[in-house]
């Protein structure tokens, strides 16, 4: 490129990133005074052919998950190509500052990579990315942009590329092995980048020697069970296109999805048939899944238990913000102080009733999900049986049974007349943290969305079982 019309141009500002084979600088458009990224590829490296090729597949794209390229120049020392400059940060550093990811957010990147991905492999001259990692995504609010496409190749000019260049760690194995590749390369790209956002670990370089999805991550087992099918070391055990594994993270989201907004809150309301059965136990608990999930949750207490009160007076180093109390992690409001302090800030609220009577009904029905704890004792059940006639008009309450084994909860079903009815597994620590062993299926299964019918919600034998139906 010409230095005098590239200086009347743009106007150098500062090196943004240096790479093996390049260098990126931020530069001002100046007649339109707008900033552009400006990768500079120099001729005198080895890999320079391979990095050229960038700027040609680059300059057919079009596509809102790839930045836009303004211009591609060359001169006797590089090639140059002009493109838009992103504000953000990449998603190696994103996870790096937050850990691991929300499932939802997880969700929305991955099927926004599948789109962008599913692009390139359905252009005229399909195109495979080859060379997913962290470092090559940058996020500009939460939508995504991949970068460097510096490994990418035209699909068919396979024969005739005789090294692939992946990151080890997160490049498909056949990479490795000078195998031929198809696109269920990417397929295993973007199972590594799940798996990164699910565990936020960082992935060595001998991914053979990565752990088992299936004993770490927060994430569903709808999720780990589609990261372990892209993660598959022979391809044809993998999804057989990007577009097979974006339609099962779409399934994913669509079960997941909370019935609100993001900006507006969801009134979980529990109560029990007598007091003592376990509700303000399972409410904390319940706590404990939602803020595992990264959701603002807070513990209401709308009963006169006092239960806040002297749990704050009990435990050391509990903080007091602006009323609110924060336990074991759970933010919590004292029955007292209900209607004083503003609670619009979390997107969940979890009511403790206690027991359920006829003065607290109408508050409870009003909630968006409603769980009634049940006991089914011989003592307990007079109190059960008042209060199923309390809300027997009433189809979209889940019933739970606490304090039982998984025989004594089937005998409790046969009564039940099909209702969604479920066993709260054992658990004696209300603060301890959700695992498959100790309620998260339960609580996944009781917070799914629902149809204008009720609530989805399904009695599961083999679930039951699974949960300990011989249990003495």
């Amino acid at each position: 490129m010409d230095q005098e019309i590239w200086f009347q141009k743009y106007r150098i500002l500062s090196l943004l990133g240096r790479g093996g084979t390049a260098k990126v600088y931020l530069a001002e458009h100046i007649k339109l005074n707008s900033y552009r990224a400006i990768k500079c590829i120099s001729k005198n490296h080895p890999l320079y052919e391979l990095q050229r090729n960038e700027a040609l597949i680059l300059k057919n794209l079009k596509h809102s998950c790839i930045p836009i390229i303004y211009d591609i120049e060359e001169d006797e020392e590089g090639s140059y190509i002009v493109e838009q400059y992103l504000e953000g940060v990449t998603l190696k550093d994103y996870v790096s500052a937050k850990g691991t990811i929300r499932e939802d957010i997880i969700l929305n990147f991955a099927i926004q990579l599948c789109d962008l991905i599913h692009y390139l492999h359905s252009t005229n001259r399909p195109i495979l990315y080859v060379d997913l990692k962290p470092d090559n995504i940058i996020l500009s609010g939460m939508i995504l942009k991949l970068i460097d496409f510096g490994s990418a190749i035209y699909q068919d000019e396979l024969s005739k590329q005789q090294d692939y260049f992946g990151t080890k760690g997160y490049a498909a194995p056949e990479l490795y092995h000078h195998k031929q590749i198809d696109e269920r390369c990417d397929v295993y790209g973007i199972g590594m980048l799940l798996y990164y956002m699910s565990t936020g670990l960082t992935i060595g370089k001998d991914n053979a020697g990565i752990d088992n999805i299936d004993q770490i991550g927060n994430c569903s087992k709808q999720l780990k069970s589609v990261i372990n099918h892209c993660l598959k070391f022979n391809p044809t055990q993998r999804y057989a296109s990007v577009a097979q594994l974006n339609k099962q993270l779409s399934a994913i989201k669509e079960k997941n999805r909370l019935p609100f907004e993001s900006s507006q809150s969801l009134t979980i309301a529990i109560a029990g048939a007598q007091p003592r059965i376990g509700v303000t136990h399972l409410a904390f608990r319940l706590c404990n899944y939602f803020i595992q999930q990264k959701r603002r949750c807070l513990y209401l207490e709308v009963n006169s238990s006092g239960c806040v009160w002297s749990m704050k007076n009990c435990y050391e180093n509990v903080k007091v913000a602006e009323g609110i109390c924060k336990i074991e992690g759970i933010p919590m409001l004292q029955n007292s102080q209900k209607g004083q302090v503003d609670t619009s800030d979390f997107q969940i609220v979890i009511k403790d009733f206690g027991k359920l009577t006829k003065e607290n009904l109408a508050e409870f029905l009003s909630a968006e999900l409603k769980f009634l704890v049940l006991g089914a004792k011989d003592w307990e059940l007079k109190f059960t049986e008042q209060v199923l006639n309390m809300v027997a008009e009433y189809k979209d309450i889940a019933y739970l049974f606490n304090f039982m084994n998984g025989r004594q909860f089937q005998q409790a079903m046969n009564s039940m007349e099909r209702k969604n009815s479920y066993r709260i597994p054992y658990e004696p620590d209300p603060f301890a943290r959700i695992t498959e062993k100790n309620g998260f299926e339960l609580f996944y299964e009781l917070t799914r969305p629902w149809k204008k019918v009720g609530l989805r919600m399904k009695v599961s034998a083999l679930l039951q079982r699974r949960r300990g139906c011989h249990e003495t």
